[in-house]
């Protein structure tokens, strides 16, 4: 057993992540990305949006270039996608969503760590708190837990510290 995960982590380093800006082209899967049930699932907000709702708030959101949307990117193709949310008072969230096939790989960690460095500034993300996987994501990442409070935990990183 210790091999094969072993392997796998070996596997993981391998895989090339970039992060190339979301166009008008990426709506559709970005909305089956975050749509899709295991991502509903972790989600704070876990209704699901439909397509044409989705389609006309991309379009609005990507006409505003102060909130990035991104599509994480292997080599041989896209695997999910992150965003930055301004949320008020100069704060920034952070949201991840992965294809299934790409969970459990380091993609993610890869892909917050990306978005991290080109942001250069302060970011918080929140989480469920029984999402043990995004929260060791984000821990990895340099993210550290600041509060707890009904379930939901609130992670900070910030490129000072």
């Amino acid at each position: 057993m210790t091999s094969r995960v072993t392997t796998a982590i070996a596997s993981a380093k391998l895989v090339a992540v970039t992060l190339r800006e979301a166009t008008l082209a990426d709506g559709e899967q970005i909305w089956r990305w975050n749509f899709a049930p295991e991502v509903r699932a972790w989600s704070k907000q876990s209704a699901a949006v439909a397509l044409a709702e989705h389609t006309q708030w991309f379009a609005r959101r990507l006409a505003d270039d102060r909130e990035p949307i991104w599509v994480i990117e292997t080599p041989t193709h896209g695997v999910g996608t992150v965003r930055l949310d301004a949320v008020g008072g100069g704060l920034t969230r952070i949201s991840i969503a992965l294809a299934t096939a790409a969970r459990g790989r380091g993609i993610g960690r890869r892909a917050v760590t990306a978005a991290c460095d080109r942001w250069g500034r302060p970011i918080f993300a929140e989480i469920l708190a029984d999402n043990l996987a995004s929260r060791a994501c984000f821990e990895a990442c340099g993210f550290r837990s600041v509060v707890e409070c009904d379930g939901l935990f609130t992670y900070h990183w910030d490129p000072e510290i």
